[in-house]
C-alpha cells in the first residue's frame, strides 16, 4: 500500500452559526495560509476571498443549528471543497460548529497554494513544465507529464492543426515517485515528439476539451501500437487523466496524471483539482510560448539585420562584436558604409527597449542609416533624416545613434551624435580620452513642431592610437554610474591595446568587463588607423 503524501489530514475550523470564525487551528492555517490572529472573528467566506460561498455555506450552517450533520461540497476556494458541518454543544446552551474539510481536499488546497507559488517563475517553456509535474508528483499522482503541441513550437505564424484529428505533442516533461524502481525516463524521454491517434484518450482530451479518465492497459496498447513494445510496468498505472491545457479559448497541449495500485483511484474532488491545476499551468505554458516566439522572432530578425562582417577600406583597422543578452533581444546596432574615394561612414545605435519591437526599430533604423550614409550625407544630416524616421514609427521608438565620416588618408572625421555614449580614444600613450563631441537629443524625441538641431564636429584619430564605439550595455550597471562605466570601458581599452592585433583588444576588452554581459545587449565597434 502506497503511503499517503503528508498534509491530507483532516482539518477543523470552528465557526459560529453566522460563519464568523471562533477557532482555527495550525493546520487551517496552513490550508488556507491565513493566520490564527487574522482568522478569529472574521467571516469565513469573507476571510477566503470566497463570497459566492456565502450563501450555500449559511444552509449548511443553518442544518448544524438544527441539531444535524450537513456533508456536502461548498465554493470554498477555486473548486468545490468537501466539508462536514457538525454541531458541538458549548457550556450554557450555545452553539458552534465545527467545519472539517476532509481528504483529499486537505492536501489539495494547500498543493494549490504551492502551485501558485512554484509554477511560473520564469517564462522558460521547459522549466515551467518542469515545475509542474514537480508540484504535483508524488502528493497529486505517482507519474506525471506535460505535453505541448508540436505545431505551437513551429516556426509557423499560424501553424494547422492536424486534419485528421491526431494530436503531435511534444514530451517537455516527466516525472515519477522516488519510490518508483523503474528507469521510465528511457522510456518517456523529454523532448521526444509522438503523434498520438484520433482514438487515444490524449487526443480526445484535446478535440473534446474536456478532462479524459483512463487505465493503464490504454497507455499499454498506444505504446505497443506505437513502438512494438510491451513496456513492464505500465499496467501498474490503473488510474490516469488527461487534462487539456486550455486557455484563451485554445488547446496548448495536455497533462497526463496516473496513479498506481494500492492508492485511491482519481475521484471527482481530483478530477476538479487536476482542472485547477491544468488552469494555472495552461496560463503559465501560454506566456511561455508567446514568449518563446517573440524571441525567436527577434533573434531571427536581429541575426538578420546585424552584419556579420565588415570591409575596413584602406588606412584602416576594423574589429567588431555584438552580445546579445540573456533574456531578451535588444535594440543595438551598427554599420560600416564604404563612401566613394575610399572614404567609410560608421553608424551605431541603440533602440530603447527588447524583444520585436526594439529589433523591428532597429532594423528600419539601420536599413535607413545605411542609405542615408551612403547618399554621401553629413552626420549631422543623417542623424535629423534618421529624427523624423523614428518619429513616424508605429513603435514609437525612441533611439541613441552616433555618425562618423572618415577618411583613412588623412585619419580626419566628422561626427555628429544623437544621444549616444561617447567613443573613447585610447592613445599610444598608455591614456584615453573621450572623442569630443557636441551630444544631440536621441532619435525620435523631438516633434515636427521643434526639430533637434544636431551639431557637427571635426577629429582627428591620431597614429597609433584606437577609437572605441559602444553601447550602453558595455558601460552601464546598477552597481555603478555610466561615467565610472565608461571609464571603466577606457581602462580595459588601454590594457588591452597592448595585445596587437585589433581583434584580440577587442577580445581583451570584453573579457575585462565580463560582468556586464548578459544584463544587456552589447556592441562594440573598433578602429584603427592601419600600420
Amino acid at each position: 500500500m502506497s503511503e499517503q503524501p503528508a498534509g491530507t489530514e483532516p482539518v477543523t475550523v470552528l465557526l459560529a452559526p453566522d460563519g464568523r470564525v471562533t477557532g482555527w487551528s495550525g493546520g487551517a492555517a496552513r490550508l488556507f495560509s491565513r493566520a490564527a490572529d487574522e482568522a478569529v472573528g472574521a467571516m469565513l467566506p469573507a476571510l477566503l476571498g470566497r463570497p459566492v460561498a456565502a450563501e450555500p455555506l449559511a444552509a449548511a450552517l443553518k442544518v448544524a443549528g438544527s441539531g444535524r450533520s450537513w456533508s456536502g461540497v461548498l465554493p470554498l476556494a477555486g473548486v468545490g471543497v468537501s466539508v462536514t458541518c457538525a454541531p458541538i454543544a458549548c457550556d450554557g446552551g450555545a452553539t458552534v460548529v465545527a467545519l472539517t474539510v476532509s481528504p483529499p481536499w486537505a492536501g489539495g488546497l494547500e498543493l494549490l497554494n504551492e502551485a501558485g507559488r512554484r509554477i511560473g517563475s520564469t517564462l522558460d517553456l521547459h522549466r515551467t513544465a518542469r515545475e509542474v509535474v514537480s508540484v504535483t508528483v508524488p502528493r497529486f499522482a505517482d507519474a506525471g507529464a506535460i505535453y505541448v503541441l508540436e505545431r505551437l513550437l513551429a516556426d509557423d505564424d499560424q501553424p494547422a492543426a492536424e486534419a485528421d484529428g491526431s494530436a503531435v505533442v511534444r514530451r517537455l516533461a516527466v516525472a515519477f515517485a522516488e519510490d518508483d524502481p523503474r528507469e521510465w525516463s528511457h522510456e518517456f524521454p523529454v523532448n521526444e515528439v509522438i503523434v498520438y491517434p484520433p482514438s487515444t484518450p490524449y487526443a480526445r482530451c484535446l478535440t473534446t476539451g474536456g478532462m479524459i479518465e483512463f487505465g493503464g492497459d490504454a497507455i499499454q496498447d498506444t505504446m505497443a501500437q506505437q513502438t512494438g513494445r510491451v513496456i513492464d510496468g505500465l499496467l501498474d498505472h490503473v488510474s490516469l487523466l488527461a487534462v487539456p491545457l486550455v486557455t484563451r479559448g485554445r488547446a496548448l497541449g495536455f497533462a497526463v496524471f496516473s496513479r498506481k495500485r494500492g492508492r485511491l483511484p482519481f475521484a471527482a474532488a481530483d478530477t476538479a483539482l487536476a482542472a485547477e491545476l491544468a488552469g494555472r499551468a495552461a496560463t503559465c505554458v501560454d506566456n511561455a510560448c508567446l514568449y518563446r516566439r517573440e524571441h525567436r522572432t527577434a533573434t531571427a530578425l536581429k541575426a538578420g539585420l546585424v552584419p556579420a562582417g565588415v570591409t575596413a577600406p584602406p588606412g584602416l583597422e576594423i574589429a567588431h562584436r555584438y552580445l546579445p543578452a540573456a533574456s531578451g533581444v535588444g535594440g543595438d546596432w551598427y554599420d560600416v558604409v564604404p563612401l566613394p574615394g575610399d572614404m567609410v561612414a560608421v553608424v551605431i545605435g541603440d533602440s530603447v527597449g527588447h524583444g520585436v519591437t526594439a529589433a523591428a526599430a532597429m532594423g528600419q533604423l539601420r536599413v535607413a542609416a545605411h542609405t542615408l550614409a551612403s547618399c554621401e550625407l553629413p552626420p549631422a544630416e543623417v542623424l535629423e533624416r534618421l529624427d523624423s524616421i523614428a518619429q513616424d514609427l508605429d513603435a514609437a521608438q525612441f533611439a541613441t545613434c552616433l555618425c562618423m565620416v572618415c577618411d583613412p588618408a588623412t585619419l580626419h572625421c566628422e561626427v555628429a551624435c544623437a544621444g549616444h555614449p561617447p567613443p573613447l580614444l585610447a592613445l599610444p600613450d598608455g591614456t584615453a580620452r573621450r572623442f569630443a563631441l557636441p551630444h544631440g537629443l536621441p532619435l525620435g524625441v523631438s516633434d515636427p513642431a521643434h526639430p533637434p538641431a544636431y551639431e557637427q564636429a571635426a577629429a582627428a584619430i591620431p597614429a597609433g592610437a584606437t577609437l572605441a564605439f559602444y553601447t550602453d550595455g558595455l558601460v552601464e550597471s546598477r552597481m555603478r554610474s555610466v561615467d565610472e562605466g565608461i571609464n571603466r570601458l577606457a581602462s580595459a581599452l588601454v590594457a588591452s591595446q597592448a595585445a596587437g592585433s585589433l581583434e584580440a583588444t577587442a577580445d581583451g576588452v570584453l573579457a575585462l568587463l565580463s560582468d556586464q554581459q548578459g544584463h544587456d545587449d552589447i556592441a562594440l565597434l573598433l578602429i584603427r588607423p592601419a600600420p
